[in-house]
């Protein structure tokens, strides 16, 4: 794909601890590939521009009045698939991080959008809570032929950019916000009916390869055999996996989550940020953290304690 690729991530401020680790990742990994960081909010991106190169999207940078309007929060991340300035984006999400190159995996051919290989067994309930429920979706939006469609976890995806039918995702993304039950995990329900839609109807090519290694769904044992530590360097797993935390966060705060992978990128990223060499890692983790995540959260909660206390005056 070369230069024609490039990767996207959404953040917050709120997420600079895991976005020093994921940008770590693929500048080790993908060196060459252009990333552009979808921002959420008031973030100051200009250290990460500096090290890193990337390009910054915000709100008023986009074209489209739709995606415009809903870029926030889970909104944020899709507006790459329309406006990312690369013929192909690949979408990482930022709690996760490469174990090689992935770029490696996608597969030879025309195709316009590549999802993960089927990671689980999707039963009734996992059908009903990660991705759809097809008894009150089809309420609201056609219904297509469904069933037996490998449905993936939306986290990281490529996608031939302005492929996707962007009137059906604004008219999914409405209904989301009049009926805020219907669509669940955020856009990877809306995604994955998107997508197998189009598929079925022809619109879309579509196949799939080993993109990711959701934490939540393996083993520890699992995970610590695949992605080794040695010397302070990556041991590379048999083939290139991106490590994705679809769950509980690799924070200081999570003990029993395994974080060993996204620690070393995270502190690999902090000490070109400038974090002195003798202060213990556990401490700088935790410490980012608290900054960034942990601080405004209090400043948050203080604010609307004291609107409360306002208004009962």
């Amino acid at each position: 794909m070369g230069v024609e690729l490039g990767f996207s991530v959404a953040c917050s401020r709120a997420y600079i601890p895991l976005l020093r680790g994921w940008l770590e990742s693929i500048k080790l990994f993908a060196p060459d590939a252009p990333i552009l960081m979808m921002v959420d909010g008031p973030m100051d991106t200009k250290p990460f521009e500096k090290k890193y190169g990337v390009i910054v999207m915000r709100r008023a940078d986009i074209k489209d009045v739709g995606l415009r309007k809903t870029c926030s929060g889970y909104g944020t991340k899709p507006v790459a698939f329309w406006e990312a300035p690369f013929k192909y984006v690949f979408h990482v999400d930022v709690d996760a991080v490469l174990w090689g190159d992935i770029r490696s995996n996608l597969p030879i051919g025309d195709w316009d959008l590549i999802h993960n290989e089927p990671h689980e067994d999707i039963t009734d309930f996992i059908q009903k809570n990660q991705y759809f429920d097809p008894a009150k979706i089809f309420k609201y939006v056609p219904e297509f032929d469904w069933q037996g469609c490998p449905f993936f976890q939306a986290g990281v995806i490529c996608v031939k950019t302005g492929s996707l039918d962007l009137d059906e995702y604004l008219r999914m993304v409405e209904l989301q916000i009049k009926y805020p039950d219907i669509f669940i995990n955020g856009d990877q329900g809306m995604l994955n009916i998107l997508i197998f839609r189009a598929m079925k109807a022809g619109k879309l090519k579509v196949n799939h390869a080993h993109l990711q290694s959701c934490v939540p769904v393996l083993a520890r044992s699992e995970l610590e055999g695949r992605f080794k530590i040695k010397d302070g360097n990556p041991v590379l797993w048999k083939k290139p996996s991106v490590i994705h935390w679809a769950g509980p966060k690799p924070y200081t705060t999570n003990p029993d989550v395994f974080s060993a992978p996204m620690d070393l990128f995270r502190l690999s990223g902090m000490l070109k940020a400038g974090l002195p060499h003798w202060m213990p890692a556990s401490t700088a983790l935790r410490a980012d953290e608290y900054m960034y995540r942990d601080v405004p959260k209090h400043i948050l909660n203080a604010k609307k304690c004291i609107k409360k206390m306002v208004g009962r005056k």
